[in-house]
């Protein structure tokens, strides 16, 4: 069979189909059944929710600068870009559909086992800042962490935390002057 546009028989010249193959790529279909429209409602009804609460709370705050620019400034700025992004959601992945490949995979025991101990790990965090370091934390709960999430051997075990940890008590604690 001839391509009508470039008289190419396909399967006869690997460089011209790998050629064609790019400037026609395979699209895959869209999934569009109601379940996984009604999943996708879910992240457009929490960021269109924050936003009107963000906003709303932002409304509230007063202060006695009459400048453009006031403490409400960002608050209303950030509640609208939430509720701006929650409405293309609703255009991107509720009405035209998914990408099979966008599709989360199903809860599993190991998942839900590693959400719990990341929630730990955290809360175990915040519970250590008054009574240790801030870089024995820090690098604790980074180590903890990138072990938890699939990380292996002595390089991403060890020298990730450590550069974190550096990079961040150098910027709060001797940049910012943020006593930890």
């Amino acid at each position: 069979m001839t391509t009508p546009a470039t008289g190419h028989v396909p399967g006869m010249d690997p460089e011209a189909d790998h050629a064609q193959e790019h400037l026609h790529p395979h699209v895959e279909p869209l999934v569009t059944e109601r379940p996984y429209k009604l999943r996708e409602l879910i992240p457009v009804a929490v960021c269109i929710g924050l936003g009107a609460t963000v906003i709303f709370m932002a409304g509230n705050i007063r202060s006695g600068v009459a400048a453009g620019i006031g403490p409400n400034f960002f608050p209303t700025w950030l509640g609208w870009a939430l509720v701006f992004l929650g409405l293309v959601l609703v255009f991107v992945n509720v009405l035209r559909g998914v990408r099979p490949g966008d599709i989360p995979d199903r809860v599993s025991s190991w998942g839900l086992i590693r959400f719990a101990a990341t929630a730990v790990v955290l809360i175990g965090y915040l519970l250590s800042w008054n009574v240790l370091q801030f870089w024995l934390i820090t690098l604790v709960a980074f180590a903890a962490l990138t072990w938890l999430y699939g990380a292996r051997g002595w390089k991403p075990l060890l020298l990730y935390p450590v550069i974190v940890t550096a990079v961040l008590h150098f910027l709060f604690v001797v940049a910012l002057r943020v006593p930890l």
